[in-house]
């Protein structure tokens, strides 16, 4: 059990560093490259890529400093001047305040597993709490004429929001009364085909693991951003779903502008969708190779700082602090 901890808090540390690099060369590359060019599905895929990366590179880095640890002589004898420190770095087992460090670390460590836990359960519960109705017979038709799988059940709610997909395990599809009563047909099937690209995608889950790992690592730069990118992205990814030739574009362009009116919405990435579906959309490949170009580079760049002596040795010292004590 204790090497599980001292593996936690060692991925914690080796990811947030990773998170950094893949983080800001992204960034970079969106302002100041084609990757602006990403839109929609492409720039989903990026951000999300560039989120998860990351910590799964981070257990490498951590099952590593676990094994140079367990591995050194000192760990056997109890010595902590018997292995070989080449570089200079800070010794996590030079003092007892040091260890003391390193024991404060690890519980900050834990403390923070803990809330974001305690986080991620409080919202998830959120979706319980929509007020479900049996949706009327205009919402029947539009479900009919929308064509969606069996297995995903649609609700009337008296929810603020307009619609929306909610659920991990067993999801299903809300929309509030007032949008079916004020949406034509058409625009309502649209509205159900966009939020049915969610669950096409499996996005109900994945925003739930992202939204865990941008929690973990919020205050590291880049980590919400990320998240929240993949967000905005995945909301496109679904009006190009939705609306694949220009008269569905119009309908799903309609119910969004109705929608924003009626609730009083006012948020620029609404604006935003409603003016890409009015104009002409693009792919661009380029921009696809370049954003995954930059996440590599930034996993190649975060790999090889932290194989610099002084800060492998400090990771390697960290790990034997918490072990040995």
């Amino acid at each position: 059990m204790r090497l599980l901890l001292v593996g936690f808090a060692l991925w914690l540390i080796s990811s947030a560093f990773l998170v950094l690099f893949v983080g800001s060369m992204l960034w970079l590359s969106r302002k100041f490259s084609s990757l602006r060019d990403a839109d929609g599905l492409e720039w989903s895929r990026l951000t999300a890529f560039g989120l998860l990366a990351p910590p799964s590179l981070g257990i490498v880095l951590a099952i590593a400093g676990l094994s140079s640890a367990i591995s050194c002589p000192a760990t056997s004898v109890r010595n902590y001047h018997l292995c070989l420190h080449l570089a200079k770095h800070l010794c996590g087992h030079a003092s007892a305040t040091a260890i003391g460090k390193s024991h404060s670390l690890l519980l900050a460590a834990l403390v923070w597993l803990g809330l974001t836990g305690a986080t991620t359960v409080v919202l998830s519960r959120r979706a319980k709490l929509v007020k479900r109705f049996r949706p009327s017979p205009k919402l029947k038709r539009a479900i009919a004429l929308a064509q969606l799988p069996p297995n995903l059940p649609v609700w009337e709610s008296d929810n603020e929001a307009p619609a929306g997909l909610v659920g991990v395990l067993s999801p299903s599809i809300f929309v509030s009364r007032e949008t079916v009563q004020r949406l034509p047909l058409s625009a309502l099937t649209t509205v159900l085909r966009h939020e049915y690209a969610h669950f096409a995608r499996k996005e109900h889950w994945l925003r739930w693991l992202l939204f865990v790992v941008a929690l973990i690592f919020a205050p590291v730069p880049f980590a919400v951003w990320l998240q929240r990118e993949w967000r905005y992205a995945c909301e496109r990814a679904a009006d190009d779903f939705a609306a694949p030739d220009s008269k569905s574009a119009r309908s799903l362009a309609d119910a969004l502008s109705a929608v924003q009116n009626f609730v009083g919405l006012s948020d620029g990435q609404l604006r935003h969708r409603i003016e890409r579906l009015k104009a002409k959309r693009t792919n661009s490949k380029h921009a696809i190779l370049f954003g995954v170009g930059a996440i590599l580079a930034g996993l190649v760049l975060g790999v090889l700082a932290f194989s610099l002596p002084s800060i492998w040795l400090t990771f390697h010292c960290l790990a034997e602090a918490l072990i040995l004590r």
